[in-house]
């Protein structure tokens, strides 16, 4: 309707919405409605609920930790996302580390000292061998660490080191296939 136009404007010409008489007609007679038009309100209250979706509580649970893991991972991206942590992934993955073989060993000593009431023996080497595994994966992380400070300097120099020795501690004893990001390299691949 052109009830508020100027003289000097020209007519708009609209799209016509699509009729179901057109519809219809090409299909040789003319097609009716099933149900009346909502009113408003049960317009609205349609249009909320496809926004505001109502979840059983198994439904709203899963919802709930899929969301929250999506911003964990966030974070981590967000916090991971430096050069130099980018650098002492690379430098981790591309090396064989004792830590990784930490807590499958672990669970084979604890398994040992299980059998201390048939053979006490067992027990005792089992605990000495945990605190030498122990010992061995704590120098591995100090050459690690040394060898990590060099390289640093030579590719990112002036780099904040606050952190990395931890952040790489940490990667250095997880198990290759959990680690958080996955490994982009191989093991003994040059980065």
């Amino acid at each position: 309707m052109a009830l508020f136009r100027r003289k000097d404007e020209a007519p708009v010409e609209t799209e016509p919405p699509p009729l179901v008489e057109e519809v219809g007609a090409a299909r040789g007679g003319r097609q009716r409605k099933d149900a009346p038009t909502p009113t408003r309100k049960q317009a609205e209250a349609a249009r909320r609920e496809r926004v505001t979706k109502t979840y059983t509580k198994k439904e709203a649970r899963a919802e709930a930790s899929r969301q929250a893991r999506s911003q964990r991972m966030k974070a981590m991206q967000e916090r991971d996302n430096t050069p130099e942590k980018a650098l002492m992934r690379d430098y981790i993955d591309s090396r064989r580390n004792f830590g990784e073989f930490l807590l499958p060993g672990m669970v084979v000593i604890l398994a040992c000292t299980f059998l201390y009431s048939v053979i006490p023996q067992v027990s005792t080497i089992a605990t000495a061998v945990l605190y030498l595994f122990i010992l061995a994966v704590i120098v591995d992380l100090f050459f690690m660490w040394r060898r990590f400070r060099k390289l640093l300097a030579e590719r990112l120099p002036n780099s904040p080191t606050r952190g990395l020795l931890f952040y790489g501690a940490n990667r250095a004893i997880q198990i290759r296939r959990f680690r958080i990001p996955p490994p982009r390299i191989k093991r003994g691949e040059s980065f």
